[in-house]
């Protein structure tokens, strides 16, 4: 099911304009790092739509794990880096003062953002 869900995904991306990507990383009591990876985008018919990719296992809470780990998630739904115009996060990267990492580790792949 999860594949079939992907492909529709991917699909309805290919044929949008512009995406943007929505990445919340949070670690659970046994300091397990869990990142849910979602795209927004408009469909064809001008509705605008969110959509979960996935839930990734970083292996650690920094910077580049979990901005790596979203990389990997772009890299199997964006085919066209110039299409992602926007990204959001949340979750402890942002309050340990990470984000600016995490967008900048982003932005060398993904130029519009």
């Amino acid at each position: 099911m999860l594949t079939v869900c992907q492909n529709h995904i991917k699909n309805e991306i290919s044929k949008a304009s512009f995406v943007s990507v929505i990445a919340d990383e949070s670690t659970d009591v046994p300091s397990i790092s869990q990142l849910a990876v979602v795209s927004r985008y408009v469909l064809s018919n001008e509705q605008p739509v969110e959509r979960f990719w996935e839930f990734t296992n970083p292996p650690g809470n920094n910077t580049i794990c979990i901005a790596e780990c979203i990389q990997a998630s772009l890299e199997k739904v964006v085919a066209k880096p110039e299409k992602l115009i926007s990204q959001s996060y949340d979750g402890t990267n942002v309050i340990s003062g990470q984000h600016a990492g995490v967008k900048a580790f982003i932005q060398r792949a993904y130029k519009n953002t």
